[in-house]
């Protein structure tokens, strides 16, 4: 039998089992089954293939015009994926300008592109097709286990980005502040945030989109696709310039990464900013090995998409500037004005495309930010580990917790600022790179490069743990090289290595689950619809139910002042979070006052945290102005009684 028969086998082996899997499942729950809760996933799931195609598609139009070709295929797509990105954000904010958030908008605004870039987006389907054809290996090897292993990630991430959002930073910030857009029809100052406002937001304008034409579902899985894109990315990369064997096994080490797992199940941006910034990385390669500015300048276009989605961004905004000096006054032995060009060039391109939301923010912040970046006075807060503080405050003392670091952020890394640990494979083979054997190859000496000092430069400005995702590209493809230069050693040795890295990958796939098996199988009764959307988030986010008891039962004209709670995305009832000029008195009849005069009719309360001011406010309230409404511990919802 021919590989091409014996792969035509596979695939109608796969696909009859799922069938029968499928079949027999509905038959056994079928009168449970919510039918449209499954049409409603695959809804959003076609939504998003439109939406990457129609990024793709007008990334390859506008590399066409040009007249710049990359090859091979997967690595064109991966580009014009970035260059379409680019430009469909900046075709959002316009329209935020301009007062143009609305749904009908939105929709116009996905079918114009579509049928603009029709022809590419047909042959950006053809090249799937032929590309998909060769994806399943003809016998058991490691490439298939390997391929299995990212099959079954991807698969739990789904799961997990096919659910209503429950993360913290999505709920305050990320979904919040793009649902007010919403609202507001347009980009707006939001003076009742408590946090967000001084964020750049190239991410969130995405979410505008997803909410605009469906709903917080669609942004999820937005930035789950920005995790496979990379991951693609890592493989497409590391199969260029090194082997396919290294490129598989880097792409399959990040995308188990126990954070990059959590990542993919939020509508957080940091996936985001790691697609840009490792698209930046690459395009560099690509520029000091073919020579091409062509490639800089698609660097730079990344970059300023990375500036624009997270503060973050600025590290590699100074590491790739200072690559170019380096490259060209140290290798290319080029004269200094020619380096400045293309330093000047970079920078300016760069600025373009990122610098929105900063020249919207206004300086004081934006230096502020760069200031304590640049003095390192974010460092003594590293992780935010409680059991690590205090040792933080003797230099002595603090060597052993830094040193047992990248073990505990990976087997307990719930202690260090969110969910998610960073894999046992870096831990077990990173060091290796002390050994001049694995740092010959030149394209790995600029990954070790690049890697080093964006870990120097975060651990001095910024160390907080999830900044450090945007570097894990770059080192999953150093571990990956050094695995695979491993096995070149002998037989015996290749199959024990083999072995023990497909258990570890599984082990931190599973074992290290983010959240656990349990919420796994939670989300995927609701993706296969045992369970609806409303009784998954019910129980797993504590803000639901009391803002649906806002939506569902204060009136119409009500305002809400929610005190101490910033996860808001939940309220659709008019509301805000920071009430004005009531801290400048201890008279309860002027706060009354205040509050009347603002329109606030309801007061909304967390009881289990810090509250400040609130308390002795809340006691004098109390007695004679507050009915109690709504008492689900730990919040409470107060009616206002002016007279």
């Amino acid at each position: 039998m021919t590989d091409k028969s014996s792969r035509k086998v596979i695939w109608i082996l796969l696909f009859s089992w799922i069938v029968f899997v499928y079949l027999a499942f509905l038959y056994f729950w079928g009168e449970g089954i919510l039918w449209g809760n499954i049409g409603e996933t695959f809804f959003r799931i076609f939504l998003l293939f439109v939406f990457l195609l129609v990024n793709i598609g007008l990334g390859k139009k506008v590399l066409k015009w040009l007249k710049f070709k990359i090859e091979p295929s997967l690595e064109s797509l991966l580009f014009s994926a970035g260059i379409g990105l680019a430009i469909f954000t900046l075709l959002l904010i316009g329209l935020g300008l301009a007062g143009f958030f609305n749904k009908w908008v939105g929709s116009l605004l996905l079918l114009g592109i579509f049928l603009f870039t029709y022809k590419e987006i047909r042959d950006v389907i053809h090249e799937i097709k032929v590309k998909s054809r060769n994806v399943i290996p003809s016998r058991i090897s490691l490439e298939s286990t390997l391929l299995f292993i990212l099959l079954i990630q991807i698969v739990i991430n789904l799961f997990g980005a096919a659910v209503f959002p429950s993360a913290w930073d999505a709920l305050s910030v990320h979904l919040t502040i793009p649902k007010e857009w919403v609202s507001l029809g347009r980009i707006a100052e939001g003076p009742y945030y408590r946090l967000g406002g001084s964020l750049p937001h190239n991410i969130g304008i995405l979410y505008v989109m997803a909410l605009l034409i469906k709903d917080p579902i669609l942004a999820k899985l937005i930035h789950f696709s920005f995790g496979i894109l990379t991951a693609i990315g890592v493989y497409v990369l590391a199969r260029k310039y090194f082997s396919q064997k290294i490129g598989l096994l880097a792409a399959v080490i990040f995308y188990t990464i126990p954070i990059v797992s959590w990542q993919s199940t939020t509508a957080y941006v940091d996936l985001g900013l790691t697609f840009y910034a490792f698209l930046a990385v690459y395009a560099f390669v690509n520029w000091i090995s073919v020579k091409k500015n062509g490639w800089l300048l698609i660097s730079a276009v990344m970059t300023g998409l990375s500036l624009g989605s997270k503060y973050t961004g600025f590290l590699w905004l100074g590491i790739l500037a200072l690559g170019i000096i380096i490259n060209g006054l140290v290798f290319r032995k080029e004269k200094w004005l020619v380096s400045i060009r293309n330093l000047f060039l970079y920078a300016i391109s760069a600025g373009l495309i990122g610098s929105f939301w900063y020249l919207r923010l206004g300086k004081k912040p934006v230096l502020r930010f760069l200031n304590d970046m640049l003095r390192g006075l974010s460092w003594q807060k590293a992780f935010g580990a409680v059991d690590i503080r205090p040792a933080i405050d003797s230099i002595s003392d603090a060597l052993v917790p830094y040193l047992l670091l990248p073990w505990d952020m990976t087997m307990h890394s719930g202690s260090f600022h969110g969910i998610g640990g960073f894999g046992v494979v870096f831990i077990a083979f990173l060091p290796l790179l002390l050994l001049p054997r694995f740092r010959k190859h030149a394209v790995m000496k600029v990954v070790v490069f690049f890697s080093l000092l964006y870990l120097v430069a975060w651990a001095w400005s910024f160390p907080y743990k999830r900044g450090l995702i945007s570097v894990l590209p770059l080192l999953s493809i150093a571990v990956s090289y050094i695995i695979i230069e491993m096995t070149h050693l002998n037989a015996f040795f290749r199959r024990i290595l083999g072995v023990l890295v497909v258990s570890v990958l599984a082990f931190q796939m599973l074992y290290l689950a983010p959240e656990g098996l349990s919420k796994v199988y939670q989300r995927m009764t609701v993706f296969v619809g045992l369970r609806s959307q409303e009784e998954y988030i019910s129980r797993n986010e504590e803000t639901y139910l009391p803002f649906k008891y806002i939506n569902d039962n204060l009136p119409g004209e009500a305002k809400v002042w929610i005190l101490n709670e910033t996860r808001t995305f939940y309220c659709d009832r008019e509301y805000v979070t920071v009430a004005p000029r009531i801290y400048d008195t201890q008279y309860v009849d002027k706060v009354l006052s205040r509050l009347k005069s603002s329109g606030i009719t309801h007061l909304f309360f967390k009881a289990d945290v810090d509250r400040y001011y609130y308390d002795s406010l809340l006691e004098e309230l109390k007695e004679n102005y507050l009915e109690l409404v709504y008492d689900e511990y730990p919040f409470q919802i107060f009616k206002i009684r002016y007279e």
